[in-house]
């Protein structure tokens, strides 16, 4: 291992060439419809001693990302150059920000001789409205992606363009990351709708939105990673001015020097940041901004809340990513409703999706064509004019008793009564819910799991209560929805909403 302040001890590098040139022209950026032959061949020159260099590498392992100022894809030395680096063994994986404009069929055949560096090359996509289509932009993402070849795509958030950025989300794959960039310049910050919408096609703007402090200390640029220019000199990320070194003229890196910078202002910088969540959410893939999706061999929904918005309705956006994840991974319930309420909630058709779950707070277990009932017995005489008791069975045994009970006095005798018998009661004026004493979503979630072999860190289970962290905690992937309970959002792994799942789990039967 080398030592830290030596070039070699680094293991990410952000590359820019000469480059400074677009075919492009969108509105908002200094480099479109820039035509600069002689600084291209200078680019070309600088890219070459760049390859070189990595050829030559003794040190770790390392990841490269191409940030051009401009296109660089449209040019064949930059396409070639990437495929003779993927193909180093030093090189674990690289990747380049593009416009999608380039061929990519073309590159696909350039790389039909070595079908293999696929699964190193990355490609981090920038839609830009002004200039291109949805259709085509997706359709040559999709070309990439279809291939094995890892992809992101992202949009800068211009309120004006919300409509297009909707259709992006909806005709990319679910399994594609769309990522928001905050759009800087803008003349009125943005509105509380306007971030509501971005969060929901990108449920990490947040982060974007409010950058972060710069804290040198716990920044991995200028150690074990650093960004270089076209020269060769060194700096710890795109966005520091304070140079630590050359990559041509010395091994050694000074890491004395801070970056100076009181904002980390870009994904690029707070993505360096080690104490980042981005680092629990993405894994490995926080360098490329694609997430490093674990594998998820079961995924268990609460109901309330969670599958349902406001209005108790599922949207339709989650209902279709429902129909999507359920052709690659079973999926069940953990919710405090019975199955005719789950059933109901749902609908017929969402409802099938599910291989069953935990009922009732756990007081019905059904998995693989098999259940589980704790029974309960009601008091004999609580029925009254001012309360309406619904008793909940399953193959003759109840298992729930729902009890709407209006008059106040009544309410406290029956739960005053109830406290001496072997139950959990659940009390939410005027609703009195009572299941068995041994009932817990977090029990049947367990039991499931241990008798259907789901190994728990596997299993992704999504709620947004505090109620339900018990069972949330009990697995390797807790995911809060995006309008949970903060105590909750606080505790979780992930916040996100379940149309986003596919973009950051891989999912298998």
């Amino acid at each position: 291992m080398a030592n830290e302040g030596s070039l070699f001890s680094v293991r990410r590098i952000y590359y820019r060439g000469k480059l400074n040139s677009c075919n492009y022209a969108c509105s908002y950026c200094p480099f479109g419809k820039k035509s600069h032959p002689a600084s291209t061949m200078q680019d070309k020159q600088a890219w070459n001693r760049f390859i070189t260099a990595i050829e030559q590498w003794e040190g770790e392992s390392l990841q490269l990302f191409i940030i051009p100022y401009g296109e660089a894809l449209i040019h064949r030395y930059y396409r070639e150059g990437i495929m003779r680096l993927a193909a180093l063994p030093q090189v674990a994986g690289i990747s380049c920000q593009t416009n999608l404009s380039f061929p990519a069929d073309e590159w696909l055949d350039e790389l039909q001789a070595t079908p293999s560096l696929r699964g190193k090359i990355k490609v981090w996509a920038s839609f830009h409205p002004e200039m291109t289509s949805v259709e085509r932009f997706v359709r040559q993402l999709h070309i990439l992606h279809n291939v094995g070849i890892q992809v992101c795509a992202g949009a800068v958030g211009n309120p004006s363009a919300k409509k297009l950025l909707a259709d992006l989300r909806n005709a990319l794959l679910p399994d594609i990351y769309l990522f928001i960039n905050a759009m800087q310049g803008l003349k009125s910050p943005l509105s509380d709708e306007d971030i509501r919408f971005f969060t929901q096609l990108d449920n990490l703007f947040e982060y974007d939105l409010r950058n972060a402090p710069a804290q040198w200390e716990k920044c991995s640029g200028g150690r074990s990673a650093c960004f270089i220019d076209w020269k060769g000199d060194i700096f710890a990320c795109p966005r520091s001015k304070v140079k630590i070194g050359n990559f041509y003229q010395s091994q050694k890196l000074d890491t004395s020097l801070s970056c100076q910078r009181k904002v980390c202002d870009c994904y690029i910088a707070f993505s360096n940041l080690t104490n980042h969540p981005l680092h629990s959410i993405m894994g490995k893939g926080t360098f490329w901004r694609i997430p490093d999706k674990p594998l998820i061999t079961a995924v268990f929904f609460d109901v309330d809340g969670t599958l349902t918005d406001a209005q108790g309705k599922v949207p339709e956006n989650y209902a279709n990513v429902l129909h999507y994840m359920a052709q690659s991974v079973p999926l069940y319930l953990a919710t405090s409703l019975s199955v005719e309420q789950a059933r109901r909630k749902l609908g017929k058709t969402l409802f099938s999706l599910f291989k069953g779950g935990a009922f009732a707070d756990g007081g019905l277990l059904l998995y693989d064509g098999r259940n589980r009932c704790l029974s309960v017995e009601l008091l004999p005489d609580v029925n009254g004019e001012s309360a309406k008791i619904t008793a909940h069975s399953y193959e003759g045994q109840v298992y729930k008793y729902s009890m709407l009970v209006y008059e106040k006095e009544q309410r406290e005798n029956i739960l005053s009564r109830l406290k001496a018998k072997p139950y959990q009661v659940f009390y939410k004026p005027p609703l009195i819910t009572v299941v068995h004493k041994e009932a817990g979503k977090k029990k049947g979630v367990l039991h499931i799991c241990k008798v259907l072999a789901f190994p728990l860190e596997q299993v992704l289970i999504v709620g947004n209560s505090q109620k339900d962290w018990e069972m949330m905690s009990a697995v390797s992937h807790s995911c809060a929805v995006m309008n949970s309970e903060p105590f909750l959002k606080d505790h979780a792994r992930y916040t996100l909403n379940p149309d986003r799942l596919p973009t950051f789990f891989r999912f298998r039967k």
